[in-house]
């Protein structure tokens, strides 16, 4: 018989607001809907802080805690913290008890804890952000034939989840071919935001006859260094300037790099409401990274009403999704960054921004089509009325 009880809903992630971090921010906002439509939800989260993502959110929903001993660069240490967080943050789930638990991928490794705990025991979501171990493998720390790779999959396999929040259509597929065609998919692009009307212009827009690029977030090793450098070199200085706000395994050694370079300019941050004011972002993925992340930075690139210069494979959800926003290169043919840059205009950009504006809507309608959608599924795998 089913229960008319609304269901208990755990959220399960590394990071969540007050911590700033678009994964968090992203559970913050599922975690907002959900509440709203009348359901109890409960967030179990790691203290600890994250290098860069958003300005930080208000804490929506029941907020619970665990605590990490490590929060270094170091990778062995980082990786031991990583797998005991993990632990402790499916454990801690389970100790609070809920109807269903959306388990998000970090820290790396979380959905194995949650395949080994959860399987069929208890009903799970799995929200697919960067995957595991497929990253491991992308990352050339471990080979998909190793038997721990192997042995990590059997236990996904085994406990695999009753749903899957991909990023992408592509990283869907991927998805369906690892866990079998009869898993269901809700589909929900990460950094989607509705733009405000904030227009205090930034300290660093000091000259607005120039085109500005700008590079903000994460540069690591699913990211082209190459392809920044290659900007860089191939930019005109009395078009363009450049602004970097970047962190990440690669970051210091790109700041190195524009030392004394003229039109750049290093920033601490640049906020959400000033995204709007470059006119091209810059964002990258290797070809071996694509399904296993999908960079949010360009999809929120194209909410703020910007155009981008992606660097990457044609196939995959960055561009699939946002093509009439941007122009693409291909990671292993960055000649084609000059012919770009020297065919840019502002009358080019003003076209691609409309295109940017129009995608923007229709990312902003898609997540609340599939919040609702994900909202049913919660009742359809919990067996409760609607």
């Amino acid at each position: 018989m089913e229960s008319k009880k609304p269901p208990i809903v755990n959220i399960v992630n590394r990071i969540y607001p007050p911590t700033k971090g678009i994964t968090g921010e992203s559970a913050a906002e599922l975690a907002g809907y959900l509440i709203a439509q009348g359901l109890t939800v409960n967030v179990v989260n790691v203290k600890a802080q994250y290098f860069g993502g958003p300005e930080p959110q208000k804490i929506v929903g029941n907020s619970y805690f665990v605590k990490t001993f490590y929060n270094g660069k170091n990778k062995i240490l980082r990786l031991i913290s990583n797998l005991y967080e993990g632990f402790s943050l499916i454990y801690r789930s389970i100790r609070l008890k809920s109807d269903v638990t959306i388990c998000m991928t970090d820290p790396p490794l979380l959905n194995f804890w949650a395949s080994l705990f959860f399987g069929k025991r208890h009903p799970w979501i799995l929200w697919a952000m960067d995957l595991y171990p497929e990253a491991f493998e992308s990352g050339q720390l471990i080979s998909k034939h190793n038997l721990v790779y192997r042995a990590i999959n059997k236990v996904l396999i085994s406990g695999k989840p009753k749903h899957i929040i991909a990023l992408g259509d592509m990283q869907m597929q991927f998805l369906k071919r690892k866990y079998g065609g009869q898993t269901s998919f809700t589909i929900i692009p990460c950094g989607i935001y509705n733009d405000s009307d904030h227009h205090v212009r930034p300290q660093w827009l000091r000259d607005s006859s120039r085109i500005y690029l700008g590079y903000c977030g994460n540069l690591g090793e699913a990211h082209s260094i190459d392809f920044l450098k290659a900007v860089i070199d191939f930019m005109d200085p009395k078009k363009y300037h450049l602004i970097l706000s970047v962190y990440g395994s690669q970051g210091q050694a790109l700041v190195d790099y524009v030392a004394g370079r003229e039109n750049i300019s290093i920033v601490t941050s640049v906020k959400r409401h000033e995204l709007k004011y470059i006119d091209v972002h810059l964002a990258s993925l290797n070809s071996k990274w694509v399904n296993v992340c999908v960079p949010s930075k360009t999809v929120s690139s194209v909410c703020a009403g910007s155009v981008f210069l992606y660097c990457g494979n044609a196939n995959s959800d960055n561009w699939g999704l946002l093509k009439d926003a941007g122009w693409l290169v291909s990671d292993n043919e960055l000649d084609g960054v000059k012919r770009i840059l020297d065919s840019v205009d502002k009358d080019l950009i003003a076209k691609k921004k409309l295109e940017a504006a129009r995608i923007a809507q229709e990312l902003n309608h898609r997540k609340k089509l599939a919040f609702n959608e994900l909202y049913h599924q919660i009742f359809n795998i919990t067996g409760r009325k609607l």
